[in-house]
């Protein structure tokens, strides 16, 4: 009779997604079908149960995988966790879902992380039911486990293993471009403060706080996870002034603190945005705070204004108005970096629109002047030299023959 503190069958049944979903089956049938037929004719050389033979077949596929060395954070795994939920269900791989390379390498590590740790799980669960003399259970977890494994190599490990560079050719072959997710591009093309606030004053159903909380952004440029911890308004002469605490902040990155201020501009540019706010600070208040669930509504009520529109978006463009009015110095204030370098990857000056006149930014660090030389002429030939190299196919030299001169008798 068995305690109750022994787990059965029942509970350790894997959820219904333990199996491998109809598409993935259909399209690596005949990997399958090869990887069992090698497992079984493994059993019979040495003699033992096919089932042997998968499990070592799943501990090497492990074991390589775990040659990564990958260690997400928390949050990085939940989001690891969903996207791999929506492509298994799906039954699709990262490769037919991403649009882009940066979205390929993020579906990629997404799921090849949490397809390891389910393989791991399905043989943890067989090792189970070994030790509980439960036969039936075990064969089950270990051809799950070997079946899951066979597809995460070929998509993962092989040689051969599907490439975002085969998409991108055969795209450009078909006359097809993916669609662009540059938040940078995103934001050259982004509306003004005014046209977003009389865009979200179109949605139905579209509450204040979310209009609120989407211009702070839109005018300040400021990072969502810096508004979910509180922001400060208050109100100048003609504009506003934001009091933010950094969000990508330690001992040496990022600003703990910073004040932005803004003037208006004309009407359809930032007036209409920068009164509603004016007049958000004089009813209620300057403090402004917003939720995770509010920040998902914002990116909601973003993405239905114009495709690609993001809080990153008006990052990036109030960075180009940054970089079209002050100084290296400023611009790292005002995006809350401690170096003057890390601003080259956000807008650039040619880009600044004028829609929010930016006026000042404090910052509670000095901001490190780090200046970039351009390369001599030798890291240049260097890299020359190097692009060269990698287009000549490498053929290991042939060593000369050996010439044996005769030997003559000496008399």
């Amino acid at each position: 009779m068995k305690s109750d503190s022994t787990p059965t069958t029942d509970e350790r049944q894997p959820d219904p997604g333990a199996g491998l979903p109809d598409g993935l089956r259909t399209r690596y049938a005949d990997a399958l079908a090869e990887a069992h037929a090698r497992a079984e004719a493994e059993g019979a050389r040495l003699r033992t149960p096919a089932g042997v033979a998968m499990d070592r077949a799943v501990r090497a596929v492990l074991d390589e995988a775990a040659a990564s060395g990958a260690n997400p954070s928390e949050a990085s795994r939940a989001a690891y966790r969903r996207d791999h939920a929506r492509l298994w269900a799906a039954g699709a791989t990262p490769l037919e879902v991403a649009s882009t390379r940066a979205h390929f390498d993020r579906l990629r590590s997404a799921c090849r992380w949490v397809e390891a740790e389910e393989i791991a799980r399905l043989r943890s669960l067989a090792e189970a039911a070994r030790k509980a003399k439960e036969p039936e259970a075990m064969r089950k977890f270990t051809r799950q486990a070997f079946e899951r494994a066979v597809v995460f190599r070929a998509l993962y490990l092989d040689a051969n293993r599907p490439t975002w560079a085969a998409k991108a050719a055969a795209l450009r072959a078909a006359g097809k471009r993916p669609p662009s997710r540059s938040k940078r591009k995103a934001g050259r093309h982004a509306p003004t403060p005014d046209q977003l606030l009389v865009a979200l004053a179109r949605q139905p159903k579209r509450c204040s706080r979310v209009e609120r909380l989407s211009l702070a952004i839109a005018i300040f440029g400021i990072r969502p996870a810096e508004l979910m911890r509180g922001v400060v308004l208050d109100t100048t002469g003609t504009g506003l002034r934001l009091a933010v605490a950094g969000a990508k902040v330690d001992a040496t990155r990022g600003q703990p603190l910073r004040v932005l201020e803004v003037d208006t501009t004309g009407r359809g540019q930032s007036a209409l945005a920068v009164a509603l706010l004016r007049a958000h600070v004089e009813e209620a208040g300057g403090n402004l705070s917003a939720t995770a669930a509010d920040i998902g509504a914002v990116r909601r009520a973003m993405r239905q204004v114009q495709p690609g529109l993001s809080p990153y978006a008006y990052r990036h463009a109030r960075a180009s108005d940054a970089k079209a009015s002050q100084g290296r110095a400023g611009v790292a204030a005002w995006l809350g970096h401690a170096s003057d370098r890390t601003q080259q990857r956000y807008g650039n000056a040619r880009s600044g629109s004028g829609a929010v006149a930016v006026k000042a930014a404090a910052a509670s660090r000095p901001v490190r002047q780090i200046k970039t030389l351009p390369p001599t002429a030798a890291e240049r030939f260097a890299k020359i030299a190097v692009r060269l190299a990698a287009r000549v196919p490498t053929q290991a030299p042939r060593a000369a023959p050996t010439v044996r001169r005769s030997q003559k008798p000496r008399w």
